[in-house]
């Protein structure tokens, strides 16, 4: 059995977002506490993140993009031209420290994620997942593809098959863009219908690649309202088609937390149960792969889900009940919900309950639709 590793570091508490921004909630070093808490975690299965070199960003960007943002990060302002030309320094991608920094740090945690993988280990990097950055464009909340990277990097090491899926609630626009055209990386995503959600203009069933990559990339745009039997009932079928007719070397997992129901930034409805059962049955599906975080924007409930990834990961059993230091460390959060729902469940159990129910037939009619566009 691959022993786990969680890389990951306190670092991040101060390589924040702006004020008021999505993702300027406590993530990974959240989880880190949290897993401390709740005693689920060993010295030797924490691994501390370490930058990517310029050589690794550069094996998806390009050089004038990252000499921009090492510049806005040295002033901590947005450089002439680069708000146009690179979209930097937006509401949606503005400059602050996490822009570079700590982008960079997620990065080298997923090359790291990949090279723990090749000596045999089991590896999750949370800090990782962000797909939605171009080569020399910030774009939805990403500024460096870390993804987009880490398959670059594999490819470089003469894997000549590599799957990439994507459970983020939004599509892997950056991701499906870099590889569109190359037939040895399998994209496939199931996300929320860019009919109306971001990235809105990427990600429909009728984008299955092009050129040498013609139908090495897959789209399950989904309605709103997606519950755990919903997603499973898609995920399990068209992910084990896949795996039949691809047959991949090895594979990445973005397991982005914003399919969650209590997400402030999607429309499905998953239990961390639900969100669980996805990452077991992939497991059972494809063996052994290589872990990235994701979307997430309600820090409690990543924080949960993410946690029961490890204890899969670990062969630990999940405590039922939180003990009184781990609700302190979810209770210390600066938070306050979009919503108004009481969501008192989150300081007291680490599981939710099964948030399942009947099939719809739009579902039925996609699965139809997504298993005939594979034949």
């Amino acid at each position: 059995m691959r022993k786990p590793k969680l890389i990951g570091s306190l670092k991040y508490r101060k390589l924040r977002y702006t004020k008021n921004h999505p993702l300027r909630i406590p993530r990974v070093s959240l989880l880190l506490e949290f897993l401390e808490a709740l005693d689920l975690i060993s010295a030797e299965e924490k691994v501390e993140g370490r930058p990517a070199t310029d050589d690794e960003l550069t094996l998806f960007h390009t050089q004038d993009y990252i000499e921009t943002l090492k510049e806005a990060d040295r002033c901590m302002c947005v450089p002439k031209g680069a708000r146009e030309k690179y979209n930097i320094g937006s509401y949606e991608n503005p400059v602050s420290p996490a822009m570079f920094r700590g982008s960079v740090l997620a990065t080298g945690s997923s090359i790291q994620a990949v090279d723990l993988y090749l000596e045999g280990f089991s590896a999750f990097n949370p800090a990782g997942g962000m797909h939605h950055a171009y080569p020399n464009r910030a774009n939805g909340f990403c500024f460096i593809n870390d993804p987009a990277i880490a398959l670059k990097y594999l490819l470089k090491k003469g894997f000549k098959r590599i799957l990439y899926v994507d459970i983020d609630a939004h599509h892997c626009d950056g991701v499906q863009d870099a590889f569109y055209e190359d037939d040895r990386v399998f994209v496939l995503s199931f996300h929320q219908s860019p009919e109306y959600a971001f990235p809105f203009k990427k990600g429909f069933l009728e984008e299955r690649g092009s050129g040498r990559g013609k139908g090495y990339n897959l789209n399950v745009p989904m309605p709103k309202g997606v519950h755990d039997d919903e997603f499973l009932y898609l995920y399990e079928d068209i992910l084990g088609e896949v795996a039949d007719s691809f047959k991949p070397e090895v594979y990445i997992l973005q397991l982005g937390t914003d399919p969650l129901e209590e997400d402030p930034l999607s429309k499905f409805r998953l239990s961390n149960l639900g969100f669980l059962e996805i990452f077991k049955r992939t497991r059972q599906i494809l063996g052994e792969g290589i872990y990235l975080g994701g979307g997430g924007y309600h820090p409690l409930a990543l924080a949960r889900a993410w946690t029961l990834v490890w204890c899969e990961m670990s062969k630990r059993k999940a405590p039922k009940f939180l003990p009184q230091k781990a609700k302190e460390v979810l209770l210390s959060v600066e938070w306050e919900e979009y919503d108004d729902e009481e969501r008192n469940y989150l300081y007291e159990t680490l599981k939710d309950p099964w948030r399942g129910g009947p099939i719809r037939g739009e579902i039925k009619k996609l699965k139809e639709k997504v298993l005939s566009n594979l034949k």
